[in-house]
């Protein structure tokens, strides 16, 4: 992306791609990375009441038992994790939203800390009723996205089975080797497992934000509405008259959902990662409008997690 822009909106743009860069972890504990997909894909499942393998966002709301009122909500956060756009999220996608973070897992789930989500897993596994899983209890619940290989002596891959696969990852979490894991043991791998920030596309959030700064219910955005929304976002408003004078396009001093969804398709890269299309440096106020929509959509992800606070113990 050119940054090669001046004054003001070169620092905003600096800031604004530290503030979104993706980290990796340092290093990838592979068992970690295992126990956390297999808590993942039993949230998913918990999440997908008509076992179609997608979780829509009518199933969301109906978990959190959310009228209509809120479906909208819901709609914005699928669309924005929705990769291949059928309008609900398969186990990949839903697994990589913010709604699964460290934090608003633990709401979902209820708990306080990674042995509350290791208990609620045994919960899900547990057949023999002793407190921990063994490894066909494991195995019945391990991520089929897991998975392990070398390149053969013909340059070819060759995967390992899958019974191999959960084994290794069962023998590196039984610390103490007695066969079992235990609550601690598998606390302790999903406390090493990775926490990388997803991105999703933020511009699905349009109508959410134009929903929220609308204080006056006008079906437009104001400089002053648009003003108190990045306050309440603890965002500078110095870039709001750039925004306005940009993006209104018929004059009207005010922005309407499609004149903010225009602007969102004017830098596209700044709102969806691996967006195609680059066309050049934005101004101060597509970057506020980022900044904006990716706190909006923060908002909604933590707001969805907390409406739905103990919903998963409550069914597992």
């Amino acid at each position: 992306m050119d940054i090669s822009v001046t004054g003001g909106a070169t620092a905003d743009l600096r800031a604004f791609l530290r503030e979104n860069r993706v980290s990796l972890p340092k290093a990838y504990d592979i068992a970690g990375g295992a126990m956390q997909l297999a808590v993942k894909d039993q949230v998913f499942k918990a999440f997908d009441a008509d076992q179609d393998g997608k979780v829509s966002a009518d199933e969301i709301a109906k978990l959190g038992n959310n009228g209509q009122d809120k479906l909208a909500d819901k709609q914005a956060l699928v669309s924005a994790f929705d990769r291949n756009g059928d309008g609900a999220l398969d186990v990949g996608e839903f697994g990589a939203s913010r709604l699964l973070d460290r934090e608003n897992l633990q709401t979902l789930l209820g708990v306080q800390d990674e042995k509350g989500v290791a208990g609620w897993l045994v919960s899900r596994a547990d057949a023999d009723g002793d407190g921990a899983l063994s490894l066909d209890e494991y195995a019945a619940i391990a991520s089929t996205r897991v998975g392990s290989g070398r390149i053969g002596a013909d340059g070819k891959a060759v995967w390992d089975p899958v019974e191999k696969v959960n084994a290794d990852r069962f023998g590196w979490t039984d610390a103490d080797k007695d066969g079992r894991l235990s609550v601690d043991e598998l606390a302790a791998k999903l406390a090493a497992a990775p926490e990388i920030r997803r991105i999703g596309d933020s511009g699905q959030a349009v109508g959410v934000l134009s929903a929220a700064a609308d204080g006056d219910g006008d079906g437009g955005v104001s400089a002053g509405e648009l003003a108190a929304a990045a306050k309440a976002q603890d965002l500078d408003t110095g870039s709001v008259d750039d925004l306005m004078r940009s993006a209104d396009r018929d004059g009207d001093a005010k922005l309407s959902v499609d004149e903010l969804r225009a602007a969102v398709q004017a830098q596209p890269r700044l709102f969806k990662l691996g967006a195609a299309d680059d066309p050049g440096a934005p101004t101060a106020g597509e970057i506020l409008l980022a900044r904006l929509l990716r706190s909006t959509m923060d908002s909604l992800s933590d707001r969805t997690a907390s409406e739905l606070g103990g919903a998963l113990n409550r069914t597992a």
